[in-house]
């Protein structure tokens, strides 16, 4: 087994994580994570975004240094919108925190090892919503059919 595939399958252990999650969070398939874990695939063009969820560098991953911290690159600094994003996913419970995460996930459109969004199973293509042109919510009321 490659040393790369060694140093993520550690890393995983001591976060607590399984390759699936990783997967998730890196937006690349558990096949691809299995494969580098397993030595079938040597490295990745993903190896700083897997590094950077295992808080660690590609350098340490790649066996090129001895300490998994050293020189961890800086992330960018958040923007005051991405601040106030974060603390107010903070102050939501964990079922609203859920349900964000799916919205954002859903608006971000489509990323490689996940599917099209889901359409919700209650979405009724027959019946007017707030954004058809067609309904005058204001001034009509609509029968349900």
């Amino acid at each position: 087994m490659a040393i790369t595939g060694d140093r993520v399958r550690q890393r995983l252990k001591e976060l607590g994580i399984n390759q699936s999650e990783l997967a998730r969070r890196v937006g690349i398939t558990q096949g691809t994570v299995a494969a580098l874990i397993s030595g079938r695939s040597r490295s990745s063009a993903h190896l700083h975004k897997i590094a950077r969820e295992l808080e660690t560098t590609p350098a340490w991953l790649a066996g090129e240094t001895s300490d998994p911290t050293s020189a961890q690159p800086d992330e960018a600094p958040l923007t005051s919108d991405e601040r106030d994003l974060v603390a107010i996913y903070r102050a939501l419970s964990s079922v609203d925190q859920m349900a964000l995460l799916q919205v954002a996930r859903a608006m971000s459109g489509p990323k490689e090892g996940r599917g099209p969004a889901q359409v919700p199973k209650h979405y009724r293509p027959d019946r007017p919503t707030l954004h058809d042109r067609k309904a005058e919510f204001r001034t009509e009321k609509v029968e349900p059919r």
